[in-house]
C-alpha cells in the first residue's frame, strides 16, 4: 500500500505544531496508542527535523509520518533524510513537487483557489492541501469537485468530530486535524489524556458513519 493510500485509508492527518522533540515524542505516542496513526509534524515547531527523526525511530511502520510547513527543497530533503514519508506545505512549490517526486516522495502542496487546485493537480501533485479550509467548509469541497471529481482533496483547518463527515461527505479524501485533535498546553498526563480522548471521538464519529453506510 503506497504512503497515498495509506493516508486515505486513514482519512485523518493529525498536525504537531510548537511542541519541542521530547513533547511531541510523547503527543505521537498517545495519537498512536489511540489508534490514530497518520501524523504531520510542521517545521515550525522547535528542532522539527529532529522531533521527525525521532518519532520515525521510536514508532515506525506503526505510523505513517510526514513533515508539514515544507516551502523549500532543502527543507525537503532534510525531512526525507529524518525519515518524512510525506511532505506537506501551506502553499503550493513546483520546485518541491519536482524535488519529491525524483525522491519518490508524496508532496502535498497547500491551494486555495479551483485555479490553484488544479494547477497543482496538472502539474502531478497526487493530493492536494485546501487550505484554510475552516471558513469554506464542505460545501466548497463539494463545488470544486462537481467539475474535476479526479482530484484528490485534503481540507485542512477547522475540522471537528462535528463535521469531518461532512468534509468526506462532500468528496474529501482525507482531512488535516490541528487544534481540534492536539490542544495547545503543557504536555503533563492531563493533556495527552484529553489528546487521547479527542483521538478516539474522531475514529468514532468515522465508525459511526461507516456503520450507516
Amino acid at each position: 500500500m503506497t504512503v497515498l493510500e495509506r493516508i486515505k485509508k486513514h482519512r485523518m492527518i493529525g498536525i504537531l505544531r510548537g511542541y519541542d522533540t521530547g513533547d511531541a515524542l510523547k503527543i505521537a505516542r498517545a495519537l498512536e496508542e489511540s489508534g490514530f496513526n497518520v501524523i504531520e509534524v510542521a517545521l515550525n515547531s522547535p528542532n522539527a527535523k529532529e522531533t521527525v527523526k525521532a518519532i520515525k525511530d521510536e514508532l515506525g511502520d506503526r505510523i505513517v509520518l510526514g513533515a508539514g510547513t515544507v516551502l523549500n527543497t532543502e527543507d525537503a530533503g532534510d525531512c526525507i533524510d529524518a525519515g518524512a514519508e510525506f511532505l506537506l506545505s501551506p502553499v503550493y512549490s513546483k520546485e518541491v513537487l519536482d524535488f519529491a517526486s525524483d525522491k519518490d516522495v508524496l508532496y502535498i502542496p497547500g491551494c486555495y483557489t479551483p485555479t490553484e487546485i488544479y494547477n497543482a493537480h496538472a502539474a502531478g501533485a497526487g493530493m492536494i492541501k485546501v487550505f484554510p479550509a475552516g471558513g469554506l467548509g464542505a460545501g466548497y469541497i463539494k463545488d470544486v469537485l462537481a467539475p474535476m471529481n479526479e482530484l484528490v482533496l485534503l481540507p485542512t483547518g477547522g475540522v471537528t468530530p462535528d463535521n469531518i463527515n461532512g468534509f468526506l461527505d462532500a468528496g474529501a479524501a482525507a482531512l488535516g486535524i490541528s487544534s481540534a485533535l492536539v490542544p495547545k498546553g503543557e504536555v503533563d498526563g492531563s493533556l495527552l489524556g484529553d489528546i487521547r480522548t479527542r483521538a478516539t471521538k474522531f475514529r468514532e464519529a468515522l465508525e459511526h458513519e461507516d456503520q450507516k453506510l
